[in-house]
């Protein structure tokens, strides 16, 4: 446990940025030694918000002078709440790619199936939380080592931030130039003994750097007295053309949701012991003697009395004697009313739904959404979302950059820009309003595209718009709805018989002929029937 003490100085993770050189084993050394400090001021931070989240508070840690003996620790792991909240809104439902560009949809199906087979919407799961808790994540993606027909042709995963980080170029752009993640190695040595080893492996545009360190412990913050410069690595070449290692930050900031409403959660840790001991400590009241003495035994000492035990008063002239429990009791109600403000509070900061019951008989379904704060929270999402695409445009590279090589048969001449990304979560609020609104945008002559991205009804408008059309094609509606006005004219005598068979779509070409001879004679025999007899 390491969470003892409340901090003041979690604000964001630091940006590492260098200058632009050429990646040489020598300049790539030189800037490891100028941003692993701040990298690992960075992990510190990152144990710490992690550590945190599993649960290890100050608040175990707080402590008691008077009424020691009556100390209740109450953490309620509201960060645990939090981060699972938003990754359970935001990425629940696995994130789809779409055809963005050409008309052919299969590589981009093919793509999906990739996915699902190395298993991304758990990783995204697990990315995402990383990020909601201290504010980026990172995420690996190389070629598959194993050719098989059951496996994608590249493999990804989630790196630990606390060994991971990315070195930015300080000009404008911000573009890429390394990035590194690190891990013990564990090696066997000629007389039985486990010997661990620090290995640094560092990915450029072509080629990828490995420093391999002894001494360095499971907490080092500081590589003082280590030179990369003076350390020789061995050098590969790697064919992607690009650093496999993408950054994911939650904003610009990098800063968490943890850290957003981390002294609130202490508030409410607080206020939570607090009231706890206020129980126990009223129900363990002091008992106190006023102007009269306890009975003393044979050696002079005085004998407390035990439950049951009837205690003889006596007083003084003057001074009367007295036996009663010091009490002060907390008042339950305002520690309630302060507690709930904090939570509220944290609820706002974060972007959060309210849980208090503040319904009306008078509001209606979108009222309840903007007054509990789900729209707040699909804002929160949405904004997540744009950062979210952008990395994972860079990912994208990578990956067709692996299935050109690996699957150019499957993907065919698939680019970035036929991709679209889109997240698929639960968009059935206020459903009747925006069925209708999408209605008429369509009545109204505004392209389908356009009225289905419009009315946020799906998580993918492009894709359910071209099914929808391709379900047009072969179930019309307007036919049905034609023949229904046809019968409807035909009833009230708008239209002949002739016209509304010539008109009827259900009727096949062939039979509209033989249909219009039947119904002639039908009519002459009516006819014949109706002739008055001479």
């Amino acid at each position: 446990m390491e969470n003892t003490v409340i901090r003041t100085d979690l604000f964001g993770r630091r940006l590492l940025t260098a200058s632009p050189v050429e990646m040489t084993a020598q300049n790539v050394a030189l800037i490891l030694n100028a941003v692993l400090p701040l990298h690992f001021k960075n992990s510190e931070e990152i144990r710490y918000l992690n550590n945190y989240y599993r649960g290890d508070q100050p608040i175990l840690y707080r402590t008691k002078e008077i009424r020691s003996d009556i100390k209740n620790l109450v953490a309620e792991n509201r960060a645990f709440e939090f981060v699972s909240f938003k990754c359970g809104y935001e990425f629940s439902h696995p994130i789809i790619y779409t055809n963005a560009g050409q008309e052919d949809i299969a590589p981009v199906d093919i793509l999906n199936t990739y996915a699902r087979i190395d298993g991304k919407d758990a990783k995204d799961l697990e990315l995402a939380e990383w990020f909601y808790k201290c504010g980026t994540a990172f995420r690996i993606c190389l070629p598959s080592k194993n050719q098989s027909v059951d496996e994608a042709p590249y493999y990804t995963d989630v790196l630990d931030p606390r060994r991971t980080f990315v070195v930015y170029s300080n000009e404008v752009g911000k573009k890429a130039l390394l990035a590194g993640t690190y891990a013990i190695k564990q090696t066997l040595s000629k007389t039985g003994q486990i010997k661990e080893q620090w290995v640094f492996g560092i990915y450029t545009d072509t080629e990828y750097f490995e420093w391999v360190i002894d001494g360095l412990s499971e907490r080092t913050t500081s590589i003082q007295g280590i030179d990369f410069t003076k350390i020789t690595p061995t050098v590969t070449k790697h064919p992607l053309g690009m650093i496999p290692i993408i950054e994911y930050p939650l904003n610009e900031s990098r800063i968490g949701y943890i850290e957003l409403c981390y002294h609130l959660f202490n508030a409410i840790n607080n206020i939570g012991s607090n009231r706890v001991d206020g129980i126990e400590q009223f129900v363990q009241a002091l008992l106190v003697f006023i102007n009269c003495e306890l009975p003393k035994d044979e050696d002079g000492n005085k004998i407390a009395p035990r439950s049951g035990d009837v205690v003889d008063v006596k007083g003084t002239p003057g001074m009367p004697a007295d036996i009663k429990y010091l009490v002060a009791q907390l008042d339950q109600s305002q520690a309630q009313i302060t507690k709930e403000d904090l939570l509220n509070a944290a609820y706002e900061i974060a972007g959060i739904p309210s849980r208090n019951d503040r319904g009306g008989g008078g509001d209606t379904g979108q009222a309840v959404v903007l007054r509990d704060g789900w729209g707040a929270a699909e804002a929160r999402a949405k904004t997540t979302e744009k950062l979210f695409k952008k990395s994972e445009m860079e990912y994208l590279k990578i990956v067709l950059r692996i299935c050109r090589d690996m699957a150019k048969e499957e993907i065919g001449n698939l680019t970035l820009k036929d991709i679209a990304i889109a997240f698929s979560r639960n968009r059935s609020d206020n459903l009747q309003v925006k069925a209708t609104s999408l209605k008429l945008l369509l009545d109204c002559g505004v392209d389908p595209e356009d009225a289905y991205e419009t009315a946020e009804l799906f998580g993918d408008p492009v894709a359910v718009w071209r099914k929808s059309a391709l379900w047009e094609e072969d179930n019309p509606r307007n036919e049905s709805d034609r023949v229904k006005n046809i019968s409807v004219m035909l009833s009230d005598g708008y239209v002949d018989d002739e016209w509304s068979i010539a008109n009827n779509p259900l009727i096949a070409e062939a039979d509209k002929k033989a249909l219009l001879s039947r119904i002639e004679l039908a009519a002459q025999h009516r006819a014949d029937d109706l002739m008055p007899l001479e």
